[in-house]
């Protein structure tokens, strides 16, 4: 798998491209803003989108998924206690960011534990709520896309509404510190980071 990131929309949200270049298909996570710039990344890459991958519901994460959607007519994939976000611009904050928002119902729900194969990967879902109640970590061999469960030596707000800070330390302690020190960690915002480095140097998990 190799994975292609764009920063997009006003607060630079990481929007990745995995993709298996032996079948020349790929997996948008995060379509968060400007879809036009994930679709040109998607052109130039000259591969198939199978499916877009949801790691939680808040609107700089979920910003271009309609015109992606349409773009692409590939279904979206979410956890279902995240669902509502996609078409509530209050419970994902667009109502209070002042954003553009349009409606987008998903197609397949993702649940704890279960490995959903699309474009020739298989995918791990990991539930990790507290930013959000129904937020999830998607890993593929070494690699876990993990939203705004955890970021380098930082996590997730947790006073959002359908916050728990407890419920994510504790998802952060049991999913994802589990995992193999070289396992890398790629969050919805800021640089990429490891397992084993956030085990040593993420205050919030000491």
């Amino acid at each position: 798998m190799k994975v292609y990131k764009l920063e997009v929309g006003m607060l630079g949200t990481n929007c990745y491209i995995a993709v298996n270049d032996a079948l020349h298909e790929g997996v948008i996570i995060d379509p968060g803003a400007e879809p036009e710039r994930i679709m040109e990344l998607v052109e130039k890459l000259g591969i198939s989108v199978k499916a877009i991958f949801l790691t939680h519901g808040h609107s700089d994460h979920i910003g271009g998924l309609t015109e992606v959607k349409e773009a692409t007519g590939v279904p979206v994939y979410v956890s279902e206690a995240d669902a509502p976000m996609l078409t509530n611009p209050r419970s994902n904050l667009a109502m209070f960011m002042n954003t553009v928002f349009k409606s987008c119902k998903p197609d397949f729900f993702f649940h704890e534990g279960e490995v959903v194969t699309v474009a020739g990967m298989d995918f791990t879902i990991y539930a990790t709520p507290g930013h959000t109640p129904g937020g999830v970590c998607i890993r593929h061999e070494d690699v876990v896309f993990c939203g705004d469960s955890i970021f380098s030596e930082s996590i997730g707000r947790t006073d959002f509404p359908g916050g728990n800070y407890k419920q994510l330390i504790q998802g952060l302690k049991d999913k994802i510190l589990t995992m193999e020190d070289d396992v890398h960690l790629l969050p919805g915002h800021g640089p990429d980071t490891t397992v084993g480095w956030e085990r040593r140097r993420n205050p919030f998990l000491q």
